[in-house]
């Protein structure tokens, strides 16, 4: 499905440490989807990681025109658990560039896992992402939710899965 792409692009911080938006555009009208997960593997405007392969599955099954990802945290690590060491997770600009993704998105996914998998430090992160979301009027979704109330991440899901509203436990 990703030879469906017609654009891609990716937004790095200028040290190229953080992701903070990366855009698949699919050369078709429909819906534009913000989408907010965890933290950046190694996807970028050249290839996908199997996350991102998922989520061009699910965006052709949606009918999207375009999906913006966007991270709670922004450093860019294949390991979730890096972002422990790490000085600043979730990166100097990753709010604006959420809150970007939200304006310019018709539907908003939140799908960031359970909050266990993140470093202690940063699993109340998701407080600050449903606080823009908010502002913006933006009312979340998800593909069902994890045992602690987080919404599901897409590569624990079905292609089947329905979206339903995500309330923040």
């Amino acid at each position: 499905m990703s030879d469906l792409l017609t654009t891609r692009r990716a937004i790095f911080s200028d040290c190229g440490l953080y992701r903070y938006l990366l855009e698949h555009d699919y050369g078709r009208s429909g819906p534009v989807i913000s989408l907010g997960m965890v933290n950046p593997s190694d996807a970028d405007e050249e290839k996908n990681d199997s996350t991102m392969t998922k989520v061009d599955g699910f965006a052709f099954r949606l009918g999207v025109s375009k999906v913006i990802v966007w991270n709670l945290c922004a450093l860019v690590n294949k390991d979730v658990k890096a972002l422990a060491r790490a000085a600043d997770p979730v990166g100097p600009e990753n709010d604006a560039h959420i809150a970007r993704a939200i304006q310019g998105a018709d539907i908003h996914i939140v799908a960031w896992g359970p909050a266990a998998k993140l470093p202690k430090a940063l699993r109340t992160r998701w407080r600050s992402v449903v606080g823009v979301l908010d502002q913006a009027g933006a009312k979340p979704m998800c593909w069902g939710t994890a045992n602690d109330g987080q919404p599901r991440h897409p590569l624990m899901v079905a292609y089947a899965t329905p979206l339903i509203p995500w309330s923040a436990p």
